[in-house]
């Protein structure tokens, strides 16, 4: 029998039986949300760090880009030259002259002058011109005049680097190729900007560049003078390790000297001391190259943002120690005066027998066009460009100063200058025994005063080198293009002792030649002053201003026995001659001398009056024509490239003394008093062969 059997409900559980109380369930929804919270702020704080990172990479990057760009443009801004009308090519930097794009009329190539070391050159030649035991106004007044043109110079430079540095702008090297400063600085910093792709980018024509200065100044490459007790203006706030810091007033009495921000190499300065112009300066040129660009930077989270990076560069001047400046010569091809007027060293040649303004003042010449008398048409004319207006007179003792002025600027800012001082001081070596003469083929008569040249060079480290060496008439030298001619005639009129030679064979009118001649040697010099770097540039003439070629000098600085040459060591301020030797087709002239007859001469034993080769002319009566065969001359060399006064010395300036002779013979002496005006008479002049 079935049963039905109703099955008990299971006993419930204490779980099952229970439920959560409210607080429960909140403290849940609030710890739910604290954690959703930390989560969002880490996630923030995730996203906040990734931005920051990448800005600080942006802005780590953009800087390197901006730095950049500031040295790229410097770069450029320190190889623009320009073509000035008193110094020639100008630029930030020095350069030998071997830029294709700065040859003169010759075809060699020229110099760049930096703006500072015009400054520099100044300011040397302006202290040495106030030294104790020189103290030359007329120097002075020449170092002033050159510091005015230097910064006639810098102003036309840095005008036309502001051209170049803006959008568009551009300049020139010294191989004429194309800067544009502007571009360089954008490319070097597009080049440098960040990587990631879409994360930011350069503001196209953000680019700035501007020129000034820092505050405080920078050390150039431009060297103080030496020695340092020359000059007790200088300290520690106007230099730094021997140079010349910028931006710093360096004045010397009355005259200001100020240097631009150039330096040895291209290099970033503290962009927080730039300023446009340094209060309180009498003049300043502004180099310092400012950059400044923005940046886009975006963010995927926040709005983008653009960051302005500015930075600093200095540019640079690779310094030119022009190995071989050039010489000065004093030159004496007939003996030097020893007599009543001495000239027995070279601050004589600005004394009481030069100063005379009773005596014939100097006449002031240009040859153009090429060098006279070598060069076809070339002529020589009155100088209209008087440089020592102190001096309208134009005394001989002034033509010596401003020869020996031409000769130290060319030096530049490494002349010694108690080695300077002392060279004036140090007296000229003797010119050796007498000598016979006329010279073969002819039997002498006697004999007469032998020639020496005194010639001085400036060594490497500025200390100047001197030797005396024989020389005679020939050969004669030329006058350079656009250059300077001085003539001073009866400039010594008792500078030796008379006396006569006889006999001697005398061409009164070619054929005639009158064997049983006599010369008579008189008391006078006249003084001649060849000038070939007196006027620099395109108003240098066709050479710019650069060194004559001449063995004579440049054969001296190669392979010298030590013997051969006086270093004149500086030795307190006036200096001595020590033992420390060293190895190492033409136009007529304008103008007759001033004197008795028109000094024809007798060629070829007597040249005319005029230091110049001559010859007889086919027509003689006219007398005698100067004769233009190069080959009788001293002269520039033709060639292209660098030219070769750069690395061997040239002649910078001669001065030179004639005396004057006078030829007598029987057949002149009886047409004499006759009366006759014809130039056979007229045997006035200066000893043509020796």
């Amino acid at each position: 029998m079935a049963r039905n059997i109703k099955k008990a409900s299971p006993r419930p559980t204490l779980a099952s039986n229970t439920s959560k109380p409210a607080k429960y369930r909140r403290r849940g929804n609030v710890l739910i949300l604290i954690v959703a919270i930390v989560l969002g702020i880490i996630v923030l704080l995730v996203l906040f760090a990734l931005g920051y990172v990448r800005l600080l990479g942006t802005g780590s990057e953009q800087k390197t880009a901006i730095e950049a760009a500031a040295i790229a443009a410097a770069r450029d801004i320190s190889n623009i030259v320009i073509d000035t009308d008193t110094f020639g090519f100008v630029g930030l930097s020095d350069s030998a002259p071997n830029g294709a794009a700065t040859t003169a009329g010759d075809n060699f190539c020229t110099p760049v002058h930096s703006i500072n070391t015009l400054i520099g050159t100044a300011r040397i030649d302006y202290l040495i011109a106030s030294q104790p035991g020189l103290d030359m106004p007329v120097w002075r007044q020449l170092a002033s005049q050159d510091l005015s043109d230097a910064k006639d110079a810098a102003t036309q430079l840095i005008a036309a680097i502001n051209a170049a540095i803006q959008p568009g702008g551009s300049g020139k090297d010294k191989n004429g190729q194309k800067l544009t400063p502007y571009v360089s600085a954008e490319a070097a910093y597009k080049q440098n900007q960040i990587r990631m792709t879409g994360s930011s980018n350069y503001v196209n024509g953000s680019m700035k560049l501007s020129l000034g200065a820092i505050a405080g100044g920078t050390t150039t490459n431009v060297p103080v003078p030496q020695p340092l007790s020359a000059d007790s203006t200088l300290n520690s706030t106007n230099t730094s390790n021997g140079y010349y810091k910028s931006y710093i007033d360096v004045p010397i009495a009355d005259q200001d000297y100020v240097f631009a921000g150039i330096g040895s190499s291209i290099k970033l300065v503290d962009w927080k001391k730039w300023v446009p112009a340094v209060p309180g300066l009498p003049y300043q040129f502004p180099t310092i190259l400012r950059a400044e660009a923005q940046q886009i930077v975006h963010n995927a989270t926040a709005a983008d943002q653009t960051i302005i990076s500015v930075a600093c560069a200095q540019p640079a001047s690779v310094y030119d120690p022009r190995p071989a400046p050039g010489a000065l010569t004093i030159s004496f091809p007939d003996g030097m005066p020893n007599y009543d007027q001495v000239l027995s060293m070279p601050l004589d040649l600005y004394g009481n027998v030069l100063s005379d303004p009773s005596r014939d003042t100097s006449d002031f010449y240009d040859a153009s066009p090429g060098d006279y008398p070598v060069s076809g048409g070339s002529q020589i004319s009155p100088g209209t460009d008087w440089p020592i207006t102190s001096d309208p007179l134009k005394l001989a003792a002034s033509g010596c100063k401003l020869a020996v002025y031409d000769w130290i600027r060319r030096a530049g800012t490494r002349a010694n200058i108690d080695s300077v001082v002392g060279m004036h001081y140090t007296p000229f070596l003797p010119q050796g025994p007498d000598v016979p003469w006329p010279p073969p083929p002819n039997v002498p008569a006697g004999n007469i005063p032998r020639g020496i040249v005194h010639i001085y060079k400036f060594d490497t480290d500025g200390i100047i080198d001197y030797e005396g060496r024989e020389i005679k008439p020939a050969p004669w030298w030329v006058i350079s293009d656009r250059q300077n001619l001085i003539e001073c005639y009866d400039a010594i009129t008792d500078g030796a002792k008379p006396f006569t030679v006889q006999p001697v064979p005398l061409t009164i009118v070619p054929p005639v030649t009158i064997p049983a001649g006599q010369v008579e040697f008189t008391p006078r010099y006249d003084m001649f002053i060849r000038f070939y770097s007196r006027k620099y540039g395109p108003p240098g003439g066709q050479h710019f201003g650069e060194p004559m070629d001449n063995d004579m000098v440049s054969c001296l600085d190669q392979d010298i026995p030590p013997e051969a040459m006086l270093k004149l060591d500086p030795d307190g301020l006036h200096g001595k001659a020590t033992t420390s030797f060293r190895i190492s087709d033409r136009g007529a002239k304008s103008k007759s001398p001033p004197l008795i007859g028109a000094g024809i001469g007798a060629i070829p034993t007597l040249m005319p009056q005029d230091d110049f080769a001559f010859k007889w002319a086919l027509v003689s009566i006219g007398g005698p024509q100067v004769d233009s065969n190069p080959a009788l001359y001293r002269k520039f060399y033709n060639g292209t490239g660098l030219r070769q006064t750069y690395m061997t010395n040239g002649s910078v300036t001669d001065i030179r003394f004639r005396r004057v002779v006078i030829g007598k013979d029987p057949v002149s002496t009886v047409v004499n008093l006759l009366g006759t005006v014809l130039p056979i008479q007229k045997q006035q002049g200066y000893v043509g062969q020796k």
